[in-house]
């Protein structure tokens, strides 16, 4: 927005050489990518910080639990706690925090050229800031659920799964083989459905707010 501001004020204006006009516009992209690259790093190094005293926590809680805790909690529960979750505070969450600064400051530097240049233009965002609010917190209800019904239906596929591994040559020797696999395909249908309401669920937010725009 600087360097289009910058061009649009003084591309025309004969007291600013053309030496000028494009040291100018060098200088606040250079300051730009500066910007950028350091808000990278400051997200992977605080992400890596974050991840791995969370790692360090969990790691640390289950050496020291006691035994009942691993008699009364499925296998599959505690592995998909330590992949899963860990992967998405891993890569999903530093992943989307920059995404989210980066539209935001981008959406208020836009609105706020906008307000300048055509001030009625808040008649119109104001009530479609309100609207998409009350869109996303609609949308948010039902993905919770959603997320945590795939939580629970990957933590039962992958404790079926260890199990199945570690009593293959039981199951082997009583030939309880195409059961196991019928129940595998059935924890795997279950699993999928939840993350397939829940992607229908975000194509629905992504088509209403671009009925919306």
């Amino acid at each position: 927005i600087s360097q289009n501001s910058w061009m649009a004020a003084n591309v025309q204006n004969p007291h600013v050489s053309t030496l000028k006009l494009i040291s100018v516009y060098s200088i606040i992209g250079a300051c730009t990518m500066i910007f950028l690259l350091s808000r990278s790093l400051a997200v992977v190094v605080l992400g890596i910080q974050s991840s791995r005293s969370l790692f360090s926590q969990l790691l640390n809680s289950l050496f020291r639990a006691p035994m009942s805790f691993f008699d009364s909690t499925p296998l599959g529960r505690v592995l998909s706690r330590v992949s899963s979750d860990l992967s998405i505070v891993d890569l999903d969450i530093p992943f989307a925090l920059v995404v989210s600064l980066g539209t935001s400051l981008n959406a208020c530097s836009n609105l706020g050229v906008l307000a300048v240049v055509t001030w009625q233009v808040l008649f119109v965002s104001v009530p479609m800031i309100v609207l998409a609010i009350r869109l996303q917190r609609y949308y948010l209800a039902s993905a919770k659920e959603l997320m945590r019904i795939n939580g629970t239906t990957k933590s039962a596929l992958v404790s079926h799964l260890g199990e199945s591994i570690a009593g293959a040559i039981t199951i082997r020797a009583f030939e309880g083989e195409d059961r196991f696999f019928a129940k595998n395909l059935d924890l795997v249908d279950k699993n999928a459905s939840p993350y397939f309401c829940n992607f229908a669920a975000t194509e629905w937010l992504i088509q209403h707010i671009e009925i919306m725009s």
